[in-house]
């Protein structure tokens, strides 16, 4: 004859069977889409936070490069070579260059000639003809400056002629003759590479 449970003992197992019930419930549905659900939201949180990196880069990009860019153009100057986007503004700087020591020495600058670009392997050689007036000690001066500048220009084809003062004027503390003035001051560009496979047009 099968024995029966007392009433608080039917009740305990039944609270027993509730609560494996509840956990199997839990750990075989709940505990497997919580856990889910925190590794997408995890998940959510590190893609966020890689995303704000990658906005904060992008908005950095372009002074990063003009920075870059302004870097690399006074490592060039750096290493003597004159810089600009074409023959015209580099002539330019030589002639500025020559203005600017014309007039701080006391120089009367006649014309500038921009000659024709020559390439000379990788590098490319602007020149620029200069004709002006001045004194001999003003005139070595302007050939230093010339010289000992940064980026490097270089002199040939000097031609000096001197206008001698007038006689009634030499015994004048300061007066000496005026030395007119023909040069070439050239310096030097890096030659772009070619990657169309044609010789690059500046």
């Amino acid at each position: 004859m099968k024995e029966l449970l007392s009433p608080a003992a039917s009740r305990l197992l039944a609270f027993a069977l509730l609560l494996a019930a509840i956990g199997g419930l839990y750990y075989g549905i709940i505990g497997p889409i919580h856990d889910n659900y925190a590794a997408t939201q995890a998940s959510i949180e590190q893609l966020q936070d890689t995303l704000l990196r990658y906005r904060r880069a992008a908005r950095e990009l372009a002074p990063r490069q003009t920075e870059l860019a302004a870097l690399r153009q006074r490592q060039s100057a750096q290493d003597g070579f004159l810089q600009g986007s074409n023959d015209t503004l580099v002539a330019a700087q030589i002639q500025n260059q020559i203005k600017m020591l014309a007039d701080s020495n006391h120089g009367e600058l006649r014309s500038t000639q921009v000659l024709p670009a020559q390439d000379e392997g990788k590098l490319r050689r602007i020149t620029v003809r200069g004709q002006l007036s001045t004194t001999l000690p003003s005139a070595l001066r302007i050939f230093y400056g010339l010289e000992s500048t940064s980026p490097m220009l270089f002199l040939d084809n000097v031609d000096l002629r001197a206008r001698p003062t007038e006689l009634r004027n030499r015994n004048t503390v300061g007066n000496t003759d005026t030395i007119d003035l023909q040069f070439d001051v050239y310096g030097y560009t890096r030659v772009a590479p070619d990657t169309t496979g044609k010789k690059a047009e500046r």
